[in-house]
């Protein structure tokens, strides 16, 4: 035990260790409900193109972007530190004493655990990334609903049917349906009463309506 606490905190391990330790607390705290799981995810939407270099860059590389930055975080601490370990473990002790040139190899195996933890995570969440993006993508949906657009079509039916959303920007056409119930003509402002996963469209109903139906 003093051994494995000795390598505990020990460098490189430390710098796993605390990530880890820090991991750990995080999802303690989350599981009590003080903190939203996905506070420190990094958020995409609404970007065209994210960008091909830099941080996100590597996100899009490793599929990162896909999956909670927490997860990932978590995974990449996990294997670092399984890995920076079992190095100090079996090999730095054994072969190097206290000098320079063990802290010079500590670093060259920092580094090595980094990466092959990274590479590691991303061929771990590779099986789970479909979940999650069906996860965002029903969020992402979810989030219109009680929304009001803007019809920019000429009639809106059962089989067809456009409608604007203001996004404060170029604003976001999206795809709506009603029975007939409604009629909606050119410039007639909806609420999105429903996603349909199936035709990727919005079921849509008067303003006037919606409003009753709330009181």
């Amino acid at each position: 035990m003093e051994l494995f606490f000795a390598i505990f905190f020990s460098f490189p391990v430390i710098i796993f260790s605390t990530l880890l330790t820090l991991c750990v607390l995080y999802w303690l705290v989350a599981a009590i409900g003080i903190l939203h799981i996905d506070c420190l995810d990094i958020d995409f939407d609404g970007i065209d193109a994210p960008p091909s270099t830099g941080l996100g860059g590597l996100l899009l590389k490793f599929g990162f972007n896909e999956v909670p930055m927490t997860l990932i975080i978590t995974l990449i601490s996990l294997l670092g530190w399984i890995l920076s370990y079992l190095s100090t473990r079996y090999v730095l002790i054994h072969i190097f004493d206290m000098s320079w040139l063990y802290y010079l190899s500590s670093v060259t195996v920092f580094i090595a655990s980094f990466i092959v933890a990274t590479y590691l995570t991303a061929w771990l969440i590779k099986p789970i990334r479909p979940f999650f993006n069906k996860l965002g993508s029903e969020n992402s949906h979810r989030t219109f609903l009680g929304q009001a657009v803007i019809i920019r079509s000429s009639i809106v039916n059962e089989q067809k049917g456009e409608a604007i959303y203001e996004d404060g920007g170029a604003g976001l056409i999206l795809q709506v349906r009603s029975d007939d119930r409604y009629q909606f003509k050119r410039g007639d402002k909806a609420i999105l009463l429903r996603y349909d996963s199936l035709s990727n469209s919005y079921e849509v109903i008067n303003e006037s309506d919606f409003m009753e139906n709330v009181k």
